[in-house]
C-alpha cells in the first residue's frame, strides 16, 4: 500500500511540474477587429503579456481556408529580466509593417479600417491600427 501512495505522489509531482512551464509562457489575447465583406478575410489583433513584463502587438489577417495568413509584429517590449523593456521593433520597422498591412487590407478588401503610421513613434504603439464602426 506504501509503494502505490508513493507511485501515485510521483506522477503527481510530475503532473504539476509539466504545468509550471505553461504558467510562465506568453500569454495571448486574440481579438477581431474587421471583417470582408464577402467574409473571406478577418483581421485580428493579437495581444501577448509575458510573465516578467513587457508584451507583444501583432495584427493577423486570417483567409479560408485558414493556412492563408499574414502577420504583422509591430511592437514588442518583453522584459529581459529586471524591469526593462526595450522596444525590440525600431521605428522604421514598425512603418513597413504597417504599409504591408495597408497594402494587405486593401487587397483582400477588408474596409473601415485607418492605419497610423506616426504611431510607431510613441512607446506603447496602441492607435496603430483603429476600426470605424458605423451607427445601427
Amino acid at each position: 500500500m506504501h509503494v502505490r501512495s508513493s507511485v501515485l505522489a510521483a506522477c503527481a509531482a510530475l503532473l504539476a511540474a509539466q504545468g509550471a512551464p505553461d504558467a510562465m509562457g506568453v500569454r495571448q489575447d486574440r481579438r477581431l477587429l474587421a471583417r470582408s465583406a464577402d467574409g473571406s478575410s478577418a483581421l485580428y489583433e493579437v495581444r501577448g503579456w509575458g510573465p516578467e513584463g513587457g508584451g507583444s502587438l501583432t495584427y493577423r489577417i486570417e483567409g479560408k481556408p485558414r493556412r492563408k495568413v499574414v502577420e504583422f509584429l509591430v511592437s514588442s517590449d518583453f522584459s529581459p529580466g529586471g524591469n526593462t523593456r526595450p522596444q525590440l521593433v525600431p521605428v522604421d520597422t514598425c512603418e513597413e509593417r504597417l504599409n504591408a498591412l495597408r497594402a494587405e487590407l486593401a487587397k483582400r478588401a477588408i474596409r473601415g479600417v485607418a492605419v497610423s503610421l506616426e504611431r510607431c513613434r510613441t512607446p506603447d504603439r496602441d492607435g496603430l491600427v483603429t476600426v470605424a464602426t458605423i451607427p445601427r
